[in-house]
C-alpha cells in the first residue's frame, strides 16, 4: 500500500506510513453509513438495482451508481473499523514533523523513566525512615519511661541497670559499687503492673526537670515511688530530649570527714587525696586531717583509715544532709601490737643507755640521738639532774643495776602531736634498781635499793624513728 501523502510503499496492513507518519485511511463519506444501513434491509436492495433509466428515482440511482468507484479505493486501502451509526469519522493525522520523536505505531504501555522511579523511591524511603526516627527517639526519651525502668531496677537489684539510669555528676566517690553499698539493705522482689503520672513539686516546676509518681505491686503489696528526673542531654538524636534519673535525693554534697593527722582515707574503697584537704589542713594546724568530700552517695559509705602504726578501722557513714560532719577519733584508731612491743623493748635500750651514761660520767651528747629535736633542752635538764644525783661531791655513788623493768602502754590510741602532727605514745614503766652510797666522812658503802619506781618516756616518731619527746625516770641516790 502507498501512503497517499507522501508515495512511500508500506505493508498492505500499516495504519500509520513508515516515512511520514501519515495514517493509511482514507475519509468515507457521510453517505456510507447509510449505504451500510440499507444494505442490511433485503426489501431495499432490489428496488435499488431494477429502477430504469430516467424514472423519478433517478437521484437515488446515481448516488448507488457511485460505489464501483469508491470500491477500487477500498480494495487497496484498508478500511477504518466501522464507526457507530451517527458518530463521526476518525480523520487522518498528518504528520508535522514537529513530534517525530512519538511514534504512534508503538501501542505499549506508557513508562516512567528509571531516574523519576529513583527520586520516587528515594523519597519514599526518607519519609519512612523520619517516622521510623521519630518513634524510635519519642520511645528512648519517655521520662516516665525511664522513671519506671529506674524504681523496677532498684527493686529487683538489678543495679547495673539502675545506677547507669542516674545523672550523676563528676565524683571519684560515686561508684557503682558505692550505689550498691547504699541499697545493700534490698531483698529484691519482682515488679508488676507498673504505672507512672506527673505530679507537681518545687523540682518538677524548676526548668529541665519533671517529678512522676511510679506505683508498682509486688509479694508485699502496692508500692509507690517518687522519682524526680532531669535533661542529660538536650540534643539526644539531635532533636529530642533525653531524661535521666536526678540525683537531686540521691547525693549529699561537700561532707566533711576528720581523720587523726598522718593516717590515710579511704572511703568507698577510693582512696582520698591530698586534693580534698581543707585548707586548714593543708596548712599543718590541728592534730587531725579534715577532708571535703563534694559528693556521696545518700545513705550508707564504707570508711576505712589505715596507717604504718594503726591496725585498719572500718566504720559507715550515713551521709544524710549537705555539709555534714563526720570524725574518726584518735580513740577509734589503734596501734598495730607488734609496734607496742617494739617500743617497750626501746623504752629498755634507753633506760639502759641514760644509766650508762651518767655512769660513765658522759654528758648528754651521748644520748642525743635518742631525743626529739625540739625536745633537746627539756631532756637535757631531765638527764643533768639525773647525772648530778648520782655524781654529787658529797657522796659516791656505784654500781648502779636495773633490778627491775616492766614497760606497759595503757593507752593504745592512736595519737598525734598537736603542732606537726607526728605520731606518739606513752610508755609507762614499773622500775627497779639498786647501787651502792658511800657519803663523805664514812669508810663504808651502804647497798641501796628501789624496787617500786614509776616512770614514764612519750615518744615521737621523726625522721623515721620513734625518739624521747619527754620523760621521768625518778632515779634517786640517797
Amino acid at each position: 500500500m502507498f501512503c497517499p501523502n507522501c508515495g512511500t510503499k508500506n505493508e498492505d496492513d500499516a495504519l500509520f506510513c513508515g516515512n511520514c507518519g501519515t495514517r493509511l485511511v482514507i475519509d468515507v463519506p457521510q453517505e456510507t453509513p447509510v449505504q451500510e444501513s440499507v444494505e442490511e434491509e433485503p426489501e431495499v436492495t432490489p428496488v435499488q438495482e431494477n429502477v430504469p433509466a430516467g424514472s423519478e428515482e433517478t437521484p437515488v440511482q446515481e448516488s448507488v451508481k457511485a460505489e464501483p468507484e469508491v470500491t477500487p479505493v477500498q480494495q487497496s486501502v484498508p478500511v477504518q473499523p466501522q464507526q457507530a451509526f451517527g458518530q463521526q469519522p476518525v480523520q487522518p493525522t498528518q504528520f508535522t514533523g514537529q513530534n517525530s520523536g512519538q511514534q504512534p505505531a508503538n501501542n505499549k504501555p506508557a513508562r516512567f523513566p528509571k531516574g523519576i522511579i529513583a527520586i520516587v523511591a528515594a523519597g519514599v524511603a526518607v519519609i519512612a525512615a523520619i517516622i521510623i526516627f521519630v518513634c524510635v527517639g519519642k520511645n528512648v526519651t519517655d521520662y516516665k519511661k525511664t522513671a519506671k525502668q529506674y524504681v523496677k531496677a532498684v527493686a529487683e537489684c538489678e543495679w547495673n541497670d539502675a545506677y547507669s539510669l542516674i545523672n550523676l555528676p563528676d565524683g571519684e566517690f560515686l561508684t557503682k559499687e558505692a550505689f550498691i553499698n547504699v541499697h545493700a539493705d534490698a531483698t529484691g522482689e519482682k515488679v508488676e503492673k507498673m504505672a507512672a503520672d506527673d505530679i507537681v513539686s518545687t523540682y518538677s516546676k524548676m526548668p529541665g526537670n519533671k517529678a512522676v509518681k511510679v506505683g508498682y505491686i509486688t509479694d508485699s503489696g502496692m508500692q509507690y515511688n517518687d522519682v524526680y528526673l532531669t535533661v542529660a542531654n538536650k540534643h539526644y538524636m539531635l532533636f529530642f530530649k533525653k531524661y535521666k534519673v536526678s540525683a537531686e535525693n540521691l547525693v549529699v554534697k561537700d561532707v566533711t570527714i576528720k581523720v587523726p593527722k598522718g593516717l590515710t582515707l579511704y572511703i568507698n574503697d577510693v582512696i582520698v587525696g591530698d586534693g580534698y584537704k581543707s585548707d586548714a589542713s593543708k596548712n599543718g594546724n590541728g592534730s587531725s586531717d579534715e577532708y571535703v568530700i563534694p559528693y556521696l552517695f545518700n545513705g550508707k559509705n564504707n570508711i576505712k583509715v589505715t596507717g604504718e602504726f594503726i591496725e585498719d578501722y572500718t566504720t559507715q557513714l550515713y551521709a544524710a544532709h549537705d555539709e555534714d560532719t563526720f570524725t574518726v577519733g584518735t580513740y577509734n584508731a589503734k596501734y598495730v601490737n607488734s609496734k607496742l612491743e617494739e617500743l617497750k623493748t626501746q623504752a629498755r635500750t634507753d633506760v639502759d643507755a641514760i644509766i650508762n651514761a651518767v655512769q660513765a660520767k658522759k654528758d648528754y651528747s651521748a644520748i642525743a640521738d635518742r631525743v626529739c629535736k625540739e625536745e633537746k633542752k627539756n631532756i637535757e635538764s631531765a638527764y643533768k639532774n639525773i647525772y648530778d644525783s648520782y655524781n654529787d661531791k658529797y657522796k659516791t655513788v656505784s654500781d648502779l643495776k636495773i633490778s627491775k623493768f616492766t614497760a606497759s602502754i595503757a593507752d593504745t590510741s592512736f595519737r598525734v602531736d598537736s603542732d606537726d602532727g607526728c605520731p606518739v605514745i606513752k610508755v609507762s614503766i614499773k622500775l627497779g634498781y639498786t647501787y651502792k652510797i658511800q657519803y663523805s666522812g664514812s669508810d663504808k658503802a651502804n647497798d641501796k635499793n628501789n624496787n617500786n619506781n614509776s616512770a614514764y618516756i612519750y615518744y615521737k616518731y621523726e625522721d623515721g624513728k620513734w625518739k624521747i619527746n619527754s620523760m621521768y625516770l625518778g632515779f634517786g641516790f640517797y
